[in-house]
């Protein structure tokens, strides 16, 4: 029997907060099966994604689903890549703005 031990967990965020990546892999010795994970959180949130295999159908099913995961995250990555420079100006704009109204605000109370 294959014997599978896998366990990551990365934090998203530099320096604060809990959001996180878990991913794990382990073989179970009650059905021959793998059990495989991935967790994505944040401070409210959790998204659990399946990958066990207990079939020999749910292989190419699991691989394929993670192949079309992993392209669909990078294409949504390229999509802000391709705007990085257009985005950061609009938000500096929009960050600006609204000091500048905070700013007047204060000033009339």
């Amino acid at each position: 029997m294959v014997k599978i031990k896998h366990y990551s967990r990365k934090f998203l965020n530099k320096s604060t907060g809990l959001s996180a990546i878990e991913t794990s892999i382990d073989t179970t010795l009650w059905s021959g099966g793998v059990e495989g994970s991935v967790s994505i959180t944040d401070c409210a949130r959790q998204v659990n994604l399946d990958f066990s295999l207990y079939d020999v159908k749910d292989v190419d099913v699991k691989i394929a689903k993670l192949n079309l995961l992993l392209v669909e995250i990078s294409a949504f990555r390229d999509v802000y890549l391709q705007h990085y420079d257009e985005i950061k100006d609009n938000l500096s704009k929009k960050e600006k703005e609204r000091k500048k109204l905070q700013g007047k605000k204060n000033e009339l109370q």
